[in-house]
């Protein structure tokens, strides 16, 4: 999967640099990559989304594990309840590599501002 995220970094950035080279192709072309990046660009905002979503969903389970009355159960329960709440204590974003790469909004942000800064100094680098 990390491979998967950093070629779409990559594709990311090149969408943006052929969009900004709009003067040598045509409107349809230009057009037709215009919808393409949108499409790559909400793809990769999704795949954010959902993980922020998902440490979202696993912080609402630690709170209402905590707001219920857990410890008076059976000793069976308590031990099998005891397991759970160890797994929603830490952040439960999509990750690859150990913690490497962490996805979330501000993985996304980085991301885009990092293919900012690639299409700059490319577009310096071609004038």
């Amino acid at each position: 999967m990390f491979i998967k995220m950093f070629f779409s970094d990559l594709i990311f950035a090149l969408f943006l640099y052929q969009l900004t080279l709009s003067s040598s192709v045509s409107k349809v072309e230009f057009y037709k990559v215009l919808v393409e990046f949108f499409a790559f660009a909400f793809y990769l905002y999704s795949v954010c989304y959902v993980s922020e979503e998902l440490d979202t969903c696993n912080v609402k389970i630690e709170r209402a594990f905590g707001n219920s009355g857990w410890i008076k159960c059976s000793g069976k329960t308590c031990l099998d309840l005891c397991f759970l709440i160890r797994r929603v204590q830490r952040p439960n974003h999509l990750r690859f590599y150990q913690g490497f790469i962490v996805l979330s909004r501000s993985y996304y942000l980085k991301v885009v501002k990092a293919s900012y800064s690639m299409v700059n100094f490319m577009r310096l680098n071609v004038n």
